[in-house]
């Protein structure tokens, strides 16, 4: 994945999905960014005799993959109780917000359905972060302004967390970049990044609930800012 940086007025984004946050508060501003999944997941399969005559006994791996959409199916169907029904449309979101206000300074993790309202899914994603990160940047003291590179150890995580019943869960860690750039407005100095961790690996399971091995990839890409 090729990142890219488009930089908005008046927000500032943390460096890890769930992690580090900027110091910068800006008032009622949030920043969102697109997160993106590519997993797949590897099952032992069935033993098979395929020859009585001789005992032959055969066994082979069971692959399939799953996407953002097949995230959010998993945290919407996870999140439907007797009271409260979750159905999200195929134009759904998974998005990181980064809050900015008075009082907090934090990344929650949202479905973002047209005008339908965020869902918070923050919950599913504990202990997702990074770890060891290795700077490569470039400082200028008298502007404030800063660009660069982390090399990070990334975990990404997907939880099931009572009260609700989600099959598909996941741990893998693996290598991370995270692009960052900073630019002035007016007085404040505000910073944007990007991650990319193309070469996750780790265990869990996927739709079937069946336990195995899992490779992933995770993008966070995009800013847009909202005022509320």
């Amino acid at each position: 994945m090729k990142s890219f940086f488009k930089l908005v007025a008046l927000v500032a984004l943390s460096s890890t999905v769930a992690g580090r946050a900027s110091a910068i508060l800006i008032p009622q501003t949030n920043g969102v960014q697109n997160i993106s999944f590519q997993l797949t997941f590897i099952t032992q399969g069935p033993f098979k005799t395929n020859s009585p005559a001789t005992n032959d006994i055969s066994t082979s791996k069971i692959r399939s993959t799953a996407t953002t959409k097949d995230v959010i199916a998993w945290l919407g169907a996870a999140m439907n109780t007797n009271t409260f029904t979750n159905t999200f449309s195929s134009k759904a979101h998974l998005v990181r917000v980064h809050h900015f206000n008075a009082t907090t300074n934090v990344n929650t993790f949202e479905i973002r359905d047209g005008t339908n309202a965020p869902v918070d899914v923050s919950a599913f994603f504990a202990g997702t972060g990074a770890s060891n990160p290795i700077k490569s940047s470039t400082y200028h003291a008298k502007t404030g302004l800063y660009t660069g590179q982390d090399a990070e150890l990334y975990h990404l995580d997907l939880t099931n967390v009572p009260p609700y019943n989600l099959t598909a869960h996941f741990h893998a860690v693996g290598f991370g970049s995270l692009n960052f750039v900073s630019v002035t407005a007016g007085k404040s100095v505000l910073g944007t990044d990007e991650l990319d961790a193309d070469n996750l690996a780790g265990s869990g399971a996927g739709t079937n609930g069946v336990v195995g091995l899992v490779s992933a990839s995770v993008g966070v890409h995009g800013t847009v800012s909202e005022v509320k």
